[in-house]
This record gives structure tokens, sequence and C-alpha cells, in this order.
């Protein structure tokens, strides 16, 4: 074995080589450091030695302790990141490493502590408590010495550990010692700094955050271990808040504190109650007394300013934007508390009409403030329209103190609509006057005042349009468009105040009178042309005119669809990824205004479609926005000759095998493309797809393993079988027939060994053949039941199962008794019939069938099997009610099909007329708003309601005596406008 010097040369020559920016030696230096931590079992010792001493230079230092982690992370146990990747150290020398990293959290660098203290945290992750007992100990130890360096090193160790390794075991031996010590740093402001202060808050909130994530299986952590303590921490926290006054260096411990009372409400609602109420002057105060600074730091900053923001050593800014973003956090969570409430609304006296509580219009004012345009986005936008048309999206990507300040807004508006609109009407005409007086005293920043209100109103027209048409509230609407909206879209100096007028309007265009309407759509179109250069006033137009093409009628966008296709065509040719979203979005909408102008422009959109098809394929958001634009122009039967006369060579021309390894997703989009070609082609049908598109189409999905490729031919198929399955019955290449082919592609699909995933489709693919071909398939149609049973005996996925049943379902509807007997005759390995197979997987899957037509034809098939009475159904066995014991794996009765089939049918009866009920619930019932008990306020509606409560189907069966006179609910929507399944008799079966 080399001796230690020189195995210290040879280690630190390697590490000075893996600095090196020659790119041949640093990757020969990288490759020696792997062959030396494989080769040499106390290589890590050496590492420690390195990343430990002053002796050596930093950069080699710094690269020791990163090359030590990673050792850890690979070689130290068996069960490290991916396993061992080399020897594992002996017990002597891991030992040897332990002692001697301690010490490296005591480095005199504050880089080597912290770079350290994440080796200490990933051996402690395999070594400790067990082959590590003392680790605890030494780290109080450095903790309790007084030493800035020891417990700012302790503290990142404590820091990693807590957060990643620490259990509801751990709790007894570490929370009495720790969490006092934890308080004593954070409270003593003579002997530590800030950041020192910062991390041990930020230490006992990841304590916290273990306690709650333990709490469930353990409650008595919180009792034993928070409950104490949590006292202490609030008046410590009260002592930092007391004083709105902050200067810079104390903004990261104030956010701090902020962060953990807003975990704390979150996560222990009801230890936190008694406190909430004790924070809220504060953290008002600080709202308040921090709105001049705002507009003077980051709104309309002096153009020598320089803003600063702390960033700790995980990367997270702590400045003073984050902390409004607690504060305003802070007051998101009150608003949603019961105890509160009269905060924001009150009775008005001698009705029982509710007006604003004097804090909301407060609190609604400063909001205002803190809305407006901070120079930064300001600067932003201006260098990057992409990132503009992302931030001004309700559901912006990026977070801002903007985006905190309309989250707190539609939060409040949600909870208390009337009572905010009024507070708003007041702030706003507050902040109008103030905004003229800075206009007129030369403040050049005035308009983003302007900007705020719009967007603060405009966010809200939901609730204000219905409350002005239900008289609920009064509001000069008028008189804000004359004297304000006109104005500020005149504004050529203030292109975000101009966009945002026209964006404004766009939102209130249906209370607009005509003569407005035609004023401010018109003057959104004019800004699309090139007389208008500002980008972002051209963003705006097009968001606007996409928000005027929401709320009007044909009627009254007819008149500017010529100049909106125009202007959206224009700004397309250079437009970016991001902005092409929006573009093609508005005009997806354009489209649907006037088929005959929309059909005028049939070529030029096709070009567009197709362009941007082929240079966005892999983006999977705007591939989605094209398919769209492309199914509404496939649709417009004033231009389906020429669109298709276009679109079916160049579709045709992406799907070939070469295609399917250089752009897969131009391929799957291919086949969308046709789907909606084919369902769309004039009559009679064109040749072209049975003679030319569907050989190759056939060919393609016969070899291709591409599952998105696969699923959306499966769609194309079946399309055409729909429309053409003659034509595919009579069209041969010599050896086989079209219906050949496609018999060959359901067989493969159905192959066990196939992806399930890429098959999800083929039910419906083979039901839509059934359904078309009848006695056309002959033999061929056992053979291919056969198949699909033989499959559903082997499928895993829930979706596919459902696919496979969902063949039966429609043939228990046509052919009761024909698919009875040949299920009941086929017989599988096992011993089980196919009948047995296919009527306890039906009823597995019964409650889970998604879509309207879906749910309804397994309702009719069942009670139409059900109605035949057949002795053979009383013979099968399908799984019942659970048995509750305390034994695994769970158990279930068996029970007979006819019993579990009612039984369903029942339960779908009560839940679809439960869904109705529920549907004509009055939503703003004011017992709604009330909280039950300390916990948060519950959304009155379910987030995620069963899709199938908005479907309610009438009956069960057509002229069934079985529940019949049971459903009587108005009539369904469904989700799928396809003129095939609109033309399929289930959809149109009134079960009474």
């Amino acid at each position: 074995m080399l001796g230690q010097s020189t195995m210290d040369n040879i280690v630190l020559s390697t590490l000075s080589a893996c600095l090196s920016p020659n790119l041949a030696i640093r990757t020969a230096a990288e490759q020696r450091g792997r062959d030396l931590a494989s080769q040499h079992p106390e290589y890590g010792l050496y590492l420690t030695q390195i990343a430990t001493s002053p002796a050596f230079p930093d950069p080699e230092r710094q690269l020791a302790a990163v090359s030590l982690k990673q050792y850890v992370d690979f070689q130290w146990q068996n069960k490290g990141v991916d396993g061992l990747l080399g020897p594992e150290p002996p017990a002597e020398v891991k030992a040897r490493i332990r002692d001697a990293i301690l010490q490296g959290i005591c480095d005199p660098s504050r880089r080597m502590r912290v770079l350290n203290a994440y080796v200490i945290a990933r051996i402690a992750h395999f070594d400790w408590p067990e082959a590590w007992p003392n680790l605890f100990d030494a780290i109080m130890t450095m903790l309790r010495s007084g030493s800035p360096q020891n417990v700012h090193g302790a503290m990142r160790v404590l820091a990693e550990f807590v957060r990643d390794d620490l259990t509801d075991q751990h709790f007894p031996h570490i929370a009495p010692a720790l969490l006092p010590e934890l308080h004593r740093i954070f409270s003593d402001t003579n002997a530590y700094g800030f950041r020192d202060r910062s991390r041990a808050l930020a230490v006992f909130r990841d304590f916290t955050a273990t306690m709650f994530m333990v709490s469930e299986a353990h409650p008595e952590v919180v009792a034993n271990y928070l409950l104490p303590v949590l006292p202490i921490w609030m008046d410590a926290f009260k002592h930092v808040l007391s004083n709105p006054d902050t200067p810079s260096e104390a903004l990261p411990i104030k956010h701090e504190v902020l962060r953990t009372l807003c975990k704390l409400i979150k996560q222990f609602p009801k230890a936190s109650s008694p406190y909430i109420s004790q924070f809220l002057e504060p953290i008002w105060n600080h709202l308040v007394y921090f709105q001049h600074r705002y507009l003077l730091e980051l709104v309309n900053p002096p153009e020598d300013f320089e803003a600063t923001a702390d960033v700790d050593s995980d990367g997270e800014t702590l400045g003073f934007e984050s902390l409004l973003y607690s504060l305003l956090e802070y007051m998101l969570l009150v608003s949603r508390r019961r105890e509160f409430k009269l905060m924001f609304t009150t009775v008005v006296e001698g009705s029982k009409n509710r007006k604003a509580g004097a804090f909301l219009t407060q609190l609604v004012e400063v909001c205002l403030t803190y809305f407006q345009i901070s120079a930064e986005l300001e600067e932003s936008w201006t260098t990057d329209m992409n990132q503009f048309i992302q931030d001004d999206e309700e559901e912006a990507m990026n977070f801002n103190v903007r985006i905190a300040v309309e989250e707190l807004l539609m939060e409040l508006s949600d909870k208390y609509p009337n009572e905010v609109l009024q507070a708003l009407s007041q702030a706003v005409g507050t902040k109008l006057q103030e905004a003229n007086t800075s206009r007129e005293s030369g403040d050049r920043n005035w308009w983003k005042v302007h900007e705020a209100c719009l967007l603060a109103l405009g966010r809200s027209s939901g609730s204000l349009i219905e409350s002005l048409r239900s008289g609920t509230f009064s509001f000069d609407m008028e008189g804000l468009f004359t004297h304000v909206v006109l104005a500020d879209m005149q504004c050529n100096d203030c292109p975000y105040l101009q966009g945002r007028a026209l964006w404004f309007a766009s939102q209130f265009a249906e209370v607009l009178p005509p003569a407005l309407i035609s004023q401010y759509l018109g003057a959104a179109v004019q800004a699309l042309s090139p007389a208008v250069s500002n980008p972002a006033v051209k963003v705006s137009a097009v968001k606007a005119i996409r928000g005027f093409c929401c709320t009007l009628e044909s009627a009254d966008l007819v008149p500017f669809q010529t100049g909106m296709i125009e202007g959206i065509m224009g700004l397309s040719e250079a437009a970016s990824d991001e902005a092409l979203g929006l573009l093609l979005e508005t005009l997806e909408l354009i489209a649907k205004i006037n088929d005959e102008v929309t059909a005028r422009y049939a070529d030029v959109m096709a070009n567009l479609l197709l362009q941007v098809w082929v240079r966005t394929a892999e983006d999977y958001v705007l591939s989605e926005i094209v398919i769209d634009v492309f199914t509404v122009l496939a649709a417009n039967k004033l231009m389906v000759a020429r669109f298709q006369e276009r679109m079916v060579p160049a579709v045709r021309d992406v799907l070939t095998e070469e295609n399917v390894h250089t752009m897969s997703a131009a391929v799957a989009t291919a086949f969308t493309f046709m789907t909606a070609l084919i369902r769309h082609a004039p009559e009679p049908f064109p040749a072209v797809y049975t003679t030319t598109v569907f050989p190759q189409m056939i060919k393609l999905l016969l070899k291709v393993e591409d599952h998105s490729i696969l699923q959306n031919g499966q769609d194309t198929i079946k399309e055409l079988v729909e429309r053409d399955l003659p034509g595919l019955t009579r069209w041969t290449d010599g050896t086989k027939t079209g219906l050949d082919y496609i018999i060959a592609l359901v067989s493969r699909l159905l192959q066990p060994d196939h992806s399930e995933s890429a098959a999800i489709f083929v039910g419906d693919l083979i039901s839509k053949i059934i359904q078309k071909a009848g006695s056309d398939l002959g033999p061929l149609l056992p053979d291919l039941l056969t198949a699909v049973v033989r499959r559903l005996q082997v499928a895993a996925t829930s979706s596919f199962i459902q696919q496979l049943v969902m063949i039966f379902a429609h043939l228990f509807m046509t052919q009761t008794e024909e698919t009875v007997n040949f299920l009941a005759a086929l017989d599988l390995p096992g011993g089980e019939s196919a009948l047995q197979l296919v009527l306890r997987s039906w009823c597995d899957q019964f409650s889970d069938f998604q879509g309207f037509v879906s749910i309804k034809v397994s309702a009719i098939a069942m009670s139409k099997l059900l109605d035949t009475a057949d002795p053979r159904l009383d013979a099968v066995r399908v799984q019942g009610d659970e048995i509750v014991t305390s034994n695994k794996p769970t158990r279930y009765t068996q029970v007979p099909f006819p019993s579990k089939g009612i039984k369903l049918l029942i339960l779908e009866l009560q839940q679809q007329t439960e869904g109705a009920l529920r549907g004509r619930r009055d939503d703003d019932d004011e017992n709604d708003d009330e909280d039950e008990g300390e916990s948060w306020e519950e959304d009155d509606d379910d987030e995620e309601a069963d899709d199938r409560d908005d479907e309610g189907w009438h009956d069960v069966a057509k002229g069934d005596a079985f529940l019949t006179h049971m459903l009587g609910h108005g009539d369904e929507e469904m989700e799928d406008d396809r003129t095939d399944a609109k033309n399929d008799p289930v959809f149109h079966i009134n079960l009474k």
C-alpha cells in the first residue's frame, strides 16, 4: 500500500487536476478519483484530512468536502443512493473519518463549515445513533460553546439532520435538550447575529414540521414537545415583530418568524389559535409601515438605487419582498378563520344586509399599494415579453408581491364577495384621487396606481357584474369607463396602462353599451396593426380580444373578425412559442365567430398551423393548442374542401416510420389531425382516406411501439371505421382487405405481452367494428371476442379492464341472450368460464366507469342482463361486502351476480340523485360560510366532485320495470359532442 504522504499528494494532485480548465486533464483526473475511491479503502480518510485542514488550498478543500459527501452517498453503506459503487470502508476507517470530520464544522471558513456539515449529516443518516452515539452530544457541546463558528457549524448539521433524519423515536432524547438551546440562541440578541438566530429558528420550524408529519400516528408528540415550548417561542416572536421599523440586516429574521408562524397556524391550528390575534396588530402595522418603503425601493426607485437581497446558504432569498410574502400570507390565513369574520363583514344596522368591515376596507386599500408593478417587473417585461405573457395570466408560474396580493384579494373575494366589492370601490376611488394628485405633481409613475386599480377590479369582474345585475351593489361603471378607462386607453406613453385598459374593457363587455363595445373592441383590433409598435399593448390587445370573444355574441364580433384574423396572423409570423400559445388560443375563438369569414382565410391559417406544428411538435402545451385550432377549422363546412385538400397530403407525409424515430410527437399529433379530418370529411366520403391514407396508417401502426402514436392511431382507425367500413372491407392490397388489417391491429393490441397503456382505446375500436360490421364479421367475431376474454383474464389496469368490459356491455344491450350463451360456453384456463370472468370484472369496475355514454351503457346493459332472469347468472359469484376482521389481507363475501348487480344499480341511482340535488343547492347559503371547530374554513363545494354527479342519466333500461320511476332529473350534457356519439340510440334513451 502507498505511504501516507505519497497518498496525500496523489489525492491532492487529483483534486487540483479536477479543477483544471483543460477538459482532457479534468476528465482524466475525475476518472483517477473514481479509481482511487474503488481501490483504496482509506481514500475517504485522505479526503477528510484535506477538507478539515486549513493548510491546504481552499479550492481543493472545498472539492475534497464535496467528493467526500459523494463518497459517503455511494460507498458508506449498501443503503446509499444507488447501493455500493465501490468497497465499503472498514469500520476503523469510518470511525477515524467521523472523529476528524467533526472538527470541520469549527473551521474558520464559513463555506467549509457548511460543506463539512453536509458530510456529517450524510454520515449521520447511516450511522446515528448506532455507530455514532456521541454525535448529538458533540453537536450540543458546540452549540453551547458560545463560539460563533462552532454555533454556525453545529446549526448547519442540525438543519440537515432535523429536516431529513429526525423521527418520532428520537424526540424523547433530542427535544428536551435541543429545543431550549435553539430558543436561547434565537432570543440572545447580544451574543448571536441575525444569521445564527434565523438558522436556530429554521431548525425549530423543521422540528415542528416533523412533529406534524408524525402527529396523526403519534398525537402525544404535540402535547409532550410542542405545547410546553410554544409560549416562550411566541413571546420571542412578539419581541421580534414589536417594531415595524426594520433595518435591512434584520429582514431575514423577521421573515423566518413569519414563515414559522404561518406554518404553525397551518399545521397546528388548535395549538396556535390563542396566539393568532396577538400577532394581528404587529403584522398589520408592518404592512402599513412598509408601504412607503415598497413604493420608494421597488415601485419608484431612484435611478441610483441598488436593491440588495440576502441569500442564505440554501440559495433562498431573504430580502424585503420575501418578508412581504409572509406578511400577506398571514393575512390570508387570518381571512380563513371563523373567529375573525367580523373584521371582514358586519351587519348593516337595522337590516339583514352585510357590509365590509372597517379592517377589510383598510386591508384592500393597502393591497392596492402592493399591487402596483415594481420597477424590476417592468424592466423584466420590457426586455422579455414572454415573461409578461406568463406573469399577466391568472395562474402565473412565477411568484412575486403582486401575485401574493392577488391571491389574498381573490381569497377574500371568494369568501366575502359583496364586502370586497364595497371595500374595493372605496379603495379604488381613494387611490385614483391620489394618482391624479401625483400626476399633477409630475410623478411619472402615477399610471401604476391606475393599472393596479383596473387589474383589481378586472379580476373581480364576475362578482361585480353579478352584483350589479342583482342590485345588491351599486357602482358608477359608466363614469369609470368614461373618465378613467377611456383616458387610460389613450395613454401612449404608458403602454402597460394602455394595455390594461383594453383588457379591462373586455372583462366587462357583457354589461357595456353597444357603442362602447364597438369603441373598445375596435381599439383592441387597431392595436394589432403595424401602426401600434409597443409589444405590451399588442399582447394586452390579444388578451382583450380573447376576453371579448368569450363574452360577446357573434353578431357583435363579426364586424371586427377580419381585422382580428389579419392582426393575429401578422403577429404570428415572428412570435415566440409563449406568444404563439396566446395567439393561437385567441385564433381558435375568433375562428368560431363566423364560418364564412373564417373560410376566407383557410389557406393562410392552414399554412400557419403546419408551420407551428412542425416547429413545436415536442412542446406538449403548444401542440394541444394547435390541435384545438385544427379541430375548429376542420369542422368549418364552408372551407372543408380547401382545408382537406391542403391538409390531408401534409399530414399524411408525416406518417412515416422514419419520422417515428426522429419526431415521434409530430407523428402522434398527425394521427389526431387525421382523426379530425376524417370526422369532418364531406359526403360522399373521399376515397383518398380508404385507398391512400389508410394503407399508410395501418402499416405504421402494425410496427410502431410508441404508446402515444398507438393510442391516437386507434382513435383514427375507429373514426375511419365509423365513416367508411364498407370501403375498408372492399379495399385490398392483393392479399388482405382493410378489415383484415384492422383485425390484425386489434390482435396485436390484445397480445398479453403488449402494453395496456398503448392499447387503452382498443375496446372502443372493437365495439365500433362490431357495431358497424355486424354479420359481415362472420366467423371472425367469435375469435375476436375470445381474444378479448383471454386478454381480460390477465389485464391489470382499471382503465384497460373497463375498455374490454365495455365491449360486452354493448353486446348485452343488443344481443343479450347470444352474448350470455357465448360467454357461458367459453371455458378458460383455471376452470373459470368467460361469463364468470366478464361479470366479475364488470362488477369490480362498475362504479369507476367514466364518461356519460360509458356510464349509461353500463347501467342499461346490466339492467337488460338482469331482466333476462337467466339461471346461469345466479351461479356466478362476485365480490360482495368486506368482511371486517383484524386479519390481513382483506377478505370479502361472495354473492350471486344478480344481487350484486341490483345493489350496484341502486347505488348508482342514489349517487346520481344526490349529485343532481347537490347541483341545485344554494352555494351562497350564509350557513355555508361558517367553519366548524377551530380549523380552516372549508370550500362550500366539493373540490373534486365525481364527474358522474353532473351527468345524471334518467333511467336504467328502456321499458324496464326496475328503477323506472326513480330518476327524473334534467337533461345531461355530454362531454363529447361528436356526431356519431349523439346519433347513438343510447344517448337518446329515455329510461322511463
